[in-house]
């Protein structure tokens, strides 16, 4: 009981530590990302333990989802951060001097996501033609928990920096109530 006491007295940045870092990390989570904007979205996401230096990997992954589509769920290792396009994730990709495979697209690789009305052949598809939305970081523990799935919305937002907006809902995993 003093345990619970304690804890619940904890100020809100240190709870979210806490709750972040003891939370069990075991599995996948999956993600879904909805474009329901008219220009296409393209980014980079990750999931990685933003604490754990050594050896400090990150499951880095990006795609482009067309305007007023959906992308197919994707399933990434379960860590403590996840991430679309944010700085936390650009500097642990350059920290852990990630793998970048063939079909890394540098434009996407942002602090910001990236929405561009240019035809896929341009040489201007990746690119911010259209706006940018801030990136978004969630917390294991804190807003998912392993076997999860998030769904991260794309919205056109006048009143956003760059134009657009990243909304996210967790799909909790039924098997956690079981």
């Amino acid at each position: 009981m003093a345990l619970v006491a304690g804890f619940s007295a904890l100020s809100g940045c240190l709870q979210t530590i806490v709750l972040n870092q003891t939370k069990e990390r075991t599995g996948d989570i999956g993600m879904v990302f909805v474009n329901t904007t008219a220009a296409d979205a393209g980014f980079t996401y990750a999931t990685w333990d933003q604490w754990d230096h050594s050896p400090g990997t990150i499951n880095m992954q990006q795609i482009s989802v067309p305007a007023f589509t959906s992308s197919a769920a994707v399933t990434l290792a379960c860590a403590r951060n996840a991430a679309i396009g944010t700085q936390n994730l650009v500097t642990r990709v350059l920290d852990t001097k990630a793998d970048v495979t063939d079909t890394f697209v540098p434009e996407l690789f942002d602090t910001v996501v990236h929405f561009t009305q240019a035809g896929a052949d341009s040489s201007a598809a990746n690119l911010p033609t259209a706006g940018t939305a801030n990136g978004v970081e969630l917390l294991l523990g804190v807003d998912y928990s392993c076997g999860d799935q998030i769904v991260f919305t794309f919205v056109e937002d006048a009143d956003a920096p760059g134009g657009f907006r990243i909304d996210s809902e967790v799909i909790l995993d039924t098997r956690q109530n079981e």
